[in-house]
């Protein structure tokens, strides 16, 4: 089996990107005036570690066929590890108040983050080295981007405590997938998914941004809702009449 190898390259990149994750929050924390910068980077250094040792789990739990890790896996650890450090200035929660320092700071890293989104993609395909253990890892980090960007929002009050829901939908449809077994059955590729995802984070960062004011940041995160919301009602009306015929 080849999964050794890439779970050493994971192990030696995670010890890089871990400390260099917590160090960026508490930068990051500091520029925005926390007045405990440190807190950013513990908790960044926690969720990063978990993330490290789910990602090595992950490998060889989906028996990952390649010798090495490669660029495409190596570009959604930097994306999870930038995820990691959005998520530690939830620590400082006084630096996401759009009148801090950081405001443009904070939609620039959540920009880069998105970014990265499309590149790992294009470079599992043009490495040949396309993978389950890839294209989940890829998910996942999305859905722990939403769920980020959405908490972030809400710490800023820029929406409320509902927007959070913009992060669960994923894991509850998944957690539905357990009671549910036409949920359970992989979704066939559409553009239209990829536009609504695309969609909705660019949207999250948008509403992060100091300039969209509580007033407009309100009727996007309804709009974001509504979109995604259908959405996954659409797939959730195919599984269950996938279901229905091969029954």
């Amino acid at each position: 089996m080849s999964t050794g190898g890439a779970q050493f390259h994971a192990l030696l990149l995670a010890c890089l990107i871990v400390p260099l994750s917590g160090f960026a929050a508490a930068w990051l924390a500091n520029a925005g005036g926390a007045a405990q910068p440190k807190l950013a980077a513990i908790l960044t250094w926690v969720i990063a570690s978990i993330g490290a040792v789910a990602v090595s789990h992950g490998l060889e739990r989906l028996n990952y066929p390649h010798a090495r890790l490669g660029l495409c896996n190596t570009l959604t650890l930097l994306r999870a590890a930038s995820i990691a450090a959005l998520a530690g200035l939830l620590a400082t929660p006084e630096v996401l108040d759009p009148a801090s320092g950081l405001g443009w700071g904070l939609v620039l890293l959540a920009l880069l983050t998105l970014s990265l989104d499309g590149v790992d993609g294009w470079a599992a395909r043009r490495s040949g080295l396309r993978s389950d253990f890839g294209a989940r890892f890829d998910m996942e980090t999305d859905v722990a981007f939403a769920l980020v960007l959405a908490a972030l929002a809400w710490q800023s009050e820029k929406v409320g405590i509902w927007f959070l829901a913009l992060g669960l939908i994923r894991p509850a449809f998944l957690l539905a997938g357990l009671i549910l077994p036409a949920l359970r059955h992989p979704l066939p590729d559409a553009f239209w998914r990829k536009t609504v995802a695309a969609v909705q984070m660019g949207g999250q960062v948008l509403i992060l941004a100091p300039i969209v004011t509580p007033g407009l940041s309100h009727v996007l995160g309804i709009i974001l809702m509504a979109g995604v919301t259908t959405g996954f009602a659409v797939d959730i009306r195919w599984l269950q009449r996938r279901a229905a015929r091969a029954s």
